[in-house]
This record gives structure tokens, C-alpha cells and sequence, in this order.
């Protein structure tokens, strides 16, 4: 697997030059989290997005970071879509008024990231018709059995979550075991003002950052119930065949010192990069 998650925070003309656009489309759900990374940061993953999806009160925190109508015309999402118990009614009227879709799911058995999660999966013609995609949480027997064979050359859209992390210890953790799931059958990462968080299966893993976006601190963390032998290649710290769980040793606050990490693991595993303040340009 290859894997360049802070590209899409790149300009969005450096975006369009430097990666083919079939193998760099992705969605964007804004979680409701306040939006608190630099505007820069946020008009470029927003224009560099192929969908835009709000989950529920994230529609609450894109109105309330556009500060005018004229603005907000300018940013309308795709579709709002939750069970609808944050959304502003202002916000509902304001966007229902622009053309946007705002679909109420009460599925109480899924949340609002993985109700947006499915608008993903129907819009991806690769997927959408897969028999994957019945179950976010592991549901029947036959589902659960497909993602666990899904090959990991994916194709299909990336997710890329704005928030997700940074606010409620519960919807963090939630957050990532999102991306647990989510590895099975897609590339997803999320992006908070302080960092890039993706789950990265068993495997072999080339990594490339982005030195201007982020770093130089990241962490390889083991997630789900087994123990992960780690092979560390480009780091500050370099390992081999290196186990790791909770209770043992985990590889928190190691460096980048290149823009080019190989992670092979043989379990699911946290990769984060901090990143870099920046100013507007």
C-alpha cells in the first residue's frame, strides 16, 4: 500500500499537477467537532475534495466558520446527512434554501460518520454495489467475511474526516475505530488542527509525507486486540521486528528526518503525524 495522507491539504493547483486525478479522489466529511484548523488548510482540503459531506451538527460548525451568506454560498456540501438531533433548524433552513439535500437516518445503530460513510460507498462506482457495504459495524456474517477478504489495492474513494479527534475522548476513540473498519475496504484518514490520523492494516506500507505539512513528530500505536511486530524503515528510529501493545511498548513520539517511511506490520496500527503550524499564504 502506498499512502500520502496530508496530500490533501496541499494547494489545490500544486493538488491538480501532482497526482492523477483517478487515484486521488476523495470525500470529505466534516464531523461536528469546531473547525479549528488554519482556513488555508481547510479551503484547500475543501476545494481539493470530489464530495462534501456534513454529519449532521457538522453542518452547524461550516456555517458558523463562514461568517457571511455571501461566503457560505460559496462552500454548500453535497448533502447534510444524521439522524438530525444537532442540526440547527436556522442551519437546516439555510441550506435546505440553497439546494442542499439534508437527509434525516435514524438508524440508531450506526453514527453520523458512517451515515455520511454510506453516501460515500453509493457515490463510488466501484463499490457501491458490493455486498460489503450492507453493514457499518460488521452486521451479517457475510459482510464481515467480504471485508475481511477485501484486497488492499483500493481504488476507490478516500475518506478524509475533518475532526474526529480532539474533543470527546469517547467520539475519538469512536472515530478510530471507524477507520478500523474503514481500512477493510478504503483508504480514510483523520484530520484534526493538530494531526493526521490513519489505521494502517497487516501489511507492508510506503509512506510519503509531506515535510512542509507535518512532522517532524509521529507515533505507530497498535489498535484492535493483538499484539503488532513492527519493521521501521526512514525514522528517527528505526526497528525491526519490534512488538508492541498496550501494556508492553508502543513507538509514540518518534521522528520524520524524510519525506519517504516504509511501516510493515503484521496487526492494524495507529500512524499519526503532528502537524506544522503554519500561516496563511
Amino acid at each position: 500500500m502506498n499512502w500520502q495522507p496530508s496530500r490533501c491539504l496541499e494547494a489545490p493547483d500544486e493538488f491538480r499537477q501532482k497526482y492523477h486525478a483517478d487515484t486521488s479522489r476523495f470525500a470529505l466529511i466534516i464531523l461536528n467537532q469546531p473547525i479549528l484548523i488554519p482556513r488555508h488548510r481547510f479551503d484547500n482540503v475543501w476545494h481539493n475534495a470530489t464530495y462534501r459531506f456534513c454529519a449532521d451538527g457538522g453542518a452547524n460548525r461550516l456555517y458558523d466558520l463562514l461568517k457571511t451568506d455571501d461566503e457560505r454560498a460559496k462552500y454548500l456540501p453535497d448533502c447534510i446527512r444524521g439522524d438530525l438531533d444537532s442540526l440547527r433548524d436556522s442551519v437546516k433552513a439555510y441550506y435546505e434554501s440553497k439546494g442542499v439535500s439534508v437527509e434525516r437516518v435514524s438508524d440508531q445503530d450506526s453514527t453520523d460518520f458512517m451515515k455520511c460513510v454510506e453516501l460515500v460507498r453509493l457515490r463510488d462506482p466501484i463499490f457501491s454495489h458490493s455486498a460489503l457495504f450492507h453493514s457499518s459495524t460488521g452486521g451479517s456474517g457475510s459482510a464481515s467475511s467480504a471485508l475481511q477478504d477485501q484486497p488492499q489495492a483500493m481504488k476507490g474513494l478516500d475518506v478524509v474526516a475533518l475532526g474526529g479527534t480532539g474533543g470527546r475522548f469517547d467520539q475519538s476513540m469512536s472515530s478510530i475505530h471507524h477507520l478500523y473498519i474503514l481500512n477493510r475496504e478504503r483508504r480514510a484518514a483523520l484530520i484534526s488542527n493538530e494531526s493526521i490520523v490513519v489505521v494502517l492494516g497487516p501489511g507492508k506500507h510506503e509512506i510519503t509525507c509531506n515535510l512542509e505539512i507535518e512532522g517532524p513528530t509521529c507515533g505507530v500505536i497498535p489498535v484492535g486486540s493483538s499484539e503488532a511486530t513492527l519493521t521501521l524503515r526512514g525514522f528517527q528510529w528505526d526497528v525491526e521486528n519490534w512488538k508492541t501493545s498496550f501494556g508492553t511498548q508502543l513507538s509514540t513520539s518518534n521522528g520524520l528526518i524524510g519525506p519517504n517511511l516504509t511501516i510493515e506490520t503484521t496487526a492494524p496500527v495507529v500512524w499519526t503525524t503532528e502537524l506544522r503550524e503554519s500561516q496563511e499564504q
